[in-house]
């Protein structure tokens, strides 16, 4: 994140205005003081017109075999949502992939993406339900659903069992 305020020229008061999230945050996060939530991320990403990937990304080789790390790289919902990057954002194909899992009980409200982005969820076990606009959709392990991210959206677990979703996130123009 330092890289890319460097970048722009930014000072941590325009970084957090673009992005909304408070200086002291910023700093913390850029020192690694603190882990910030998924909606911390999200609100960097969307200020900043960039992919949520980009911002906790690791270096990749020409072929990557990817195993799910034993500790997410975020959380939300006091452990209930837990993101965990499995491919980070590629400028040549324009998207990211991670894995969430949502424990019983978890609900995470997304905020909106820029506009051009989209989500393609598949439903690897259990079910859950995901709420865009004012529309809601069960969805189990026979089921994926794809949509325009940039309007609210929200997960949901109402089940007794957890529920593990592969997460496509799509960039149209990444900037």
């Amino acid at each position: 994140m330092q890289r890319i305020r460097k970048r722009k020229g930014w000072t941590f008061d325009q970084m957090a205005e673009r992005t909304g999230v408070s200086k002291g945050m910023l700093y913390r996060i850029e020192k690694g003081e603190t882990h910030p939530t998924i909606t911390t991320v999200w609100r960097i990403a969307t200020g900043l017109n960039m992919s949520f990937s980009s911002l906790i990304k690791q270096e990749v080789e020409v072929v990557t075999v990817a195993e799910q790390k034993k500790t997410p790289d975020l959380e939300e919902d006091n452990g209930r949502c837990r993101l965990y990057l499995i491919f980070p954002f590629d400028p040549e194909t324009h998207f990211e992939v991670y894995t969430m899992i949502l424990r019983p009980g978890a609900n995470y409200d997304s905020l909106p993406h820029p506009e051009g982005v989209r989500e393609y969820i598949t439903v690897k076990a259990g079910e859950f339900e995901i709420t865009i606009h004012d529309k809601t959709y069960t969805l189990d392990e026979k089921k994926s659903i794809q949509f325009s991210g940039n309007v609210p959206h929200q997960y949901e677990n109402r089940s007794n069992i957890e529920t593990v979703l592969q997460v496509i996130m799509y960039y149209a123009d990444e900037g």
